[in-house]
């Protein structure tokens, strides 16, 4: 099978490599060491790898690394780091949307992608943007207040405040009024409005119980399997 050179610039970095024609973006970015980008079901339906390409969300499994060759390529790690995550990442784990962590990086880089081109999407737009990333821990609902979330810490510029109800409105089901600005800056999302009117919200489970997914988790959590 013919070799081709090919040139990948990812997180700002470039890279000169000489790969078979058949090899995917994914295997060439994992091989190189981003293993943020991660290896789900090489069919394009979960889009646990998904990249930025030229600012267009991609599932990397499904284009081939010459196809790729010049091309700007992001991926979750190069949006933010430990120390100084990227607002979207911190929205992640401040409206627990992670648990295991290996869908998070496809999810984000796909948030990072509506945001760009759509700074205050409705929950509809949320859902249609993300429905080529799958997850097997969250329900979607904590994810779809994280980008919620992540949008108005854009527009604004400044933190929104989560909500945090005392341990025993979890067990009697409470909704709890946010305090200052929403779950989301100056609205709630749709989804979690309270029937009881509005200024309530439903306080997602991290947040009931004190607790925040480790921001590790945006950049670290999910096997290596390939």
């Amino acid at each position: 099978m013919p070799r081709k050179k090919v040139v990948l610039r990812v997180n700002g970095r470039q890279h000169e490599l000489t790969l078979d024609a058949n090899v995917s973006l994914l295997y060439a970015l994992r091989d190189l060491g981003y293993t943020d980008v991660k290896n789900g079901c090489e069919i394009g339906e979960c889009g646990a790898c998904a990249v930025l390409l030229n600012g267009k969300a991609v599932n990397s499994c499904m284009v081939l690394a010459w196809q790729a060759d010049g091309a700007e390529i992001v991926t979750n790690a190069g949006l933010g780091t430990l120390d100084k995550p990227h607002p979207i990442q911190e929205a992640f784990a401040d409206a627990g949307a992670v648990q295991c962590g290996y869908c998070t990086p496809g999810m984000i880089i796909s948030t990072k992608a509506l945001l760009d081109r759509n700074p205050d999407p409705s929950e509809a737009e949320i859902r249609e943007a993300l429905s080529g990333n799958l997850c097997r821990c969250t329900g979607y609902g904590q994810i779809i207040e994280a980008v919620h979330l992540a949008a108005a810490r854009l527009r604004d510029g400044q933190p929104a405040v989560v909500a945090v109800a005392p341990p025993t409105a979890l067990l009697k089901g409470e909704r709890v009024a946010t305090p200052g600005a929403s779950l989301t800056g100056e609205r709630a999302a749709e989804s979690l409005r309270s029937p009881d009117g509005p200024g309530t919200v439903a306080t997602p489970r991290a947040s009931l119980t004190g607790e925040a997914a480790p921001k590790d988790q945006l950049l670290r959590r999910g096997g290596d399997r390939r």
